[in-house]
């Protein structure tokens, strides 16, 4: 018997991300997620529409615990802004706000 110690919307413990890139850094960070079901995930630009050469995998930790990685080795300025991590499964929506930012050197 399977035993599943939460059952709900996703949640995570940070809803606002601040990632300070160089030129030469690029664009790297990761949430941790709980949810079950298995969420379903999207990062978007501010404008709404999906990013470009981002790559992106889920990690499955345990039964109700994932970790959602993002990677982006070519950094540009146009890279810098607001984005949105929209995470969701059958109960429900998780909104994370993901500012990228040049850091200073």
């Amino acid at each position: 018997m399977l035993f599943v110690s939460y059952v709900g919307k996703p949640t995570t413990e940070r809803t606002n991300v601040s990632v300070g890139i160089t030129d030469t850094s690029g664009i790297t960070f990761s949430s941790i997620i709980i949810a079950f079901p298995l969420p379903q995930y999207v990062l978007e630009y501010e404008d709404g529409t999906k990013t470009k050469g981002m790559t992106d995998t889920l990690t499955w930790n345990s039964v109700n615990i994932f970790t959602i990685h993002f990677n982006k080795s070519d950094a540009k300025p146009s890279d810098y802004g607001l984005y949105y991590l929209r995470i969701n499964n059958v109960f429900g929506n998780t909104l994370v706000y993901v500012n990228v930012f040049p850091q200073s050197k």
